[in-house]
């Protein structure tokens, strides 16, 4: 298995607009093949937010990362001036 996980800052204004492209973009990004689990929190005393995606294997994040719908994210991201990274790691427990 793989994990994901991208961060993100946005502003206190920034936030609603941000939760509400989440709301309607994740659900679809659970509905990628290979994906197994898919969880988002905020931290608002560190003023940063994470997606965090299990998938099943490296392959499934490869074909997400040159998908349209990582596109919608990531125009969204600058169109908002709303920098984040992303990365990538195998996930060692469970096996």
């Amino acid at each position: 298995m793989y994990i994901t996980i991208t961060t993100s800052k946005p502003t206190p204004e920034q936030l609603p607009e941000v939760e509400a492209f989440l709301h309607q973009f994740l659900p679809r990004v659970q509905q990628q093949p290979g994906v197994v689990a898919v969880y988002h929190y905020v931290r608002p005393d560190k003023g940063d937010d994470s997606t965090l995606i299990i998938w099943e294997n490296e392959a499934a994040v490869q074909a997400y990362r040159t998908s349209a719908l990582v596109k919608e994210a990531i125009a969204f991201e600058q169109a908002h001036t709303l920098p984040a990274t992303r990365e990538g790691y195998p996930l060692m427990y469970p096996r």
